[in-house]
């Protein structure tokens, strides 16, 4: 027989399983309900692993086909379980028994700290009907048959990173001078034109910030942009590490390193210094980056678990997955888009464009065809705008950012300089 590796924790007063709940942060019994505080456990407490009900049964590793799998089973009930290897926490689907699955994170770094679930399931649901509620492209059938009551609750791997930041940027600025008018002669033909004097500056700045626990998951089963797009979690409830947070809920392990992921936090991390130390570039009319360069220093990476609330829906022959912060309740997720909706926004949209463009542009251009063909390129524009902002909100989307995670008060600027160049005359 395997060691055993299964452990749940089991209620002092009526033997039942334990569950965390968000909501009390509390473990509670799922039969008696009662309430117990997370200071009466521990992932030391040998007494209570003596008390499990699971353990695991023969773990192998099975057929080509499914390698990786390992089999369990539930002694509450006798049901035999899978796991892929990558669940640290399950439970048992038929007599409900919460276990977290030890053996799936031998080996890997102990979390430094967990964020709890703080959304109970009633809430995340409550959120995601919210937010369809503000889709105006999503076909009616994909909500009344969506399956919200399958939401699960998984804590997933993150790595946090923190760094010192040194940023030097180039530019070259303008500031205009003064503007007159100039006589010039074209074709023949003699016209008056806007000219403007205009002086032109070498600028270089220097800044330095700290940024803290810019975060990255560590799952490849989790699309970035979902995980991107339900950002930020409040970090000051990380609390110490304890399995007995994962009862009730799902949690992967990690299957990406901190080197896996550390690009796409570097241009994130690069993507906000440029932007902060462009935006001590003032006083001028015009300032353009010729370069900027970014050197990271002084990292340190930390690894926790954060709470999400995961939907995977199948409609109409696609998929469809949506994530809620288990911390915030902040929703995204990737939509079916109605063609007939799509449309209809479209035409009203431009239907009432038009009308108003239409009517400044006689009243302008006293009904010269110029300037109603004008107002109508206008009008089709503005339609074409509303719809594709319209879907874009039905995507996730990538941060490509981490203005979140400059810690406040982190920016200094270290050095300037204005250079005068020279004074020129130009159009405009």
């Amino acid at each position: 027989m395997a060691e055993n590796n299964l452990q749940e924790y089991q209620c002092p007063n009526c033997t039942g399983p334990l569950e965390f709940r968000g909501d009390v942060q509390k473990m509670v019994c799922i039969y008696c309900e009662s309430e117990f505080d997370m200071s009466q456990f521990s992932d030391n407490d040998r007494k209570k692993e003596e008390k499990t009900d699971w353990s695991q049964a023969s773990a192998q590793t099975l057929d080509a086909g499914a390698q990786g799998m390992t089999e369990f089973e539930c002694k509450a009930c006798g049901a035999v379980m899978v796991s892929d290897g990558q669940v640290g926490a399950t439970e048992c689907p038929y007599c409900g028994n919460p276990a977290i699955i030890q053996s799936t994170f031998e080996g890997m770094n102990l979390p430094d700290g967990i964020i709890p679930f703080a959304v109970n399931k009633d809430t995340a649901m409550n959120k995601m009907k919210e937010f369809y509620s503000g889709k105006k492209l999503i076909p009616d059938s994909f909500i009344s048959n969506n399956r919200m009551e399958k939401i699960q609750g998984v804590y997933v791997p993150f790595w946090l990173f923190d760094c010192d930041v040194e940023g030097h940027g180039f530019y070259k600025a303008t500031k205009v001078k003064r503007r007159f008018t100039k006589n010039v002669t074209e074709n023949g033909q003699q016209k008056t034109e806007n000219w403007k004097e205009v002086e032109e500056y070498a600028v270089s700045r220097s800044a330095k910030m700290r940024y803290e626990k810019v975060p990255a998951d560590g799952s490849k089963e989790m699309k970035d942009e979902y995980m991107d797009s339900i950002e930020p979690f409040d970090y000051s409830k990380l609390t110490a590490y304890n399995s007995a947070y994962f009862s009730g809920y799902l949690a992967n392990k990690y299957d990406e390193s901190p080197e896996d992921v550390k690009e796409r936090v570097d241009k994130r991390i690069r993507t906000t210094t440029e932007q902060s130390v462009r935006e001590t570039v003032k006083n001028y009319d015009s300032v353009n980056t010729e370069s900027c360069n970014v050197s990271i220093n002084n990292g340190n990476i930390s690894y926790c678990m954060l709470p999400v609330w995961m939907l995977t829906t199948r409609w109409n022959g696609g998929q469809y997955t949506f994530a809620v912060n288990g911390q915030t309740g902040k929703v995204t997720g990737d939509m079916p888009i109605d063609s007939g909706k799509s449309t209809k926004m479209f035409m009203l949209t431009l239907i009432v464009s038009l009308i108003i463009t239409e009517v400044l542009a006689y009243f302008i251009g006293g009904g010269d065809f110029l300037y109603l063909a004008v107002a109508a390129v206008i009008s089709i524009i503005i339609a074409a705008i509303t719809v594709s902002s319209a879907k874009s909100s039905m995507v996730a989307h990538n941060k490509v950012e981490a203005q979140h995670y400059v810690v406040k008060g982190s920016f200094k600027l270290t050095g300037e300089n204005d250079r005068y160049v020279r004074t020129y005359e130009e159009r405009g």
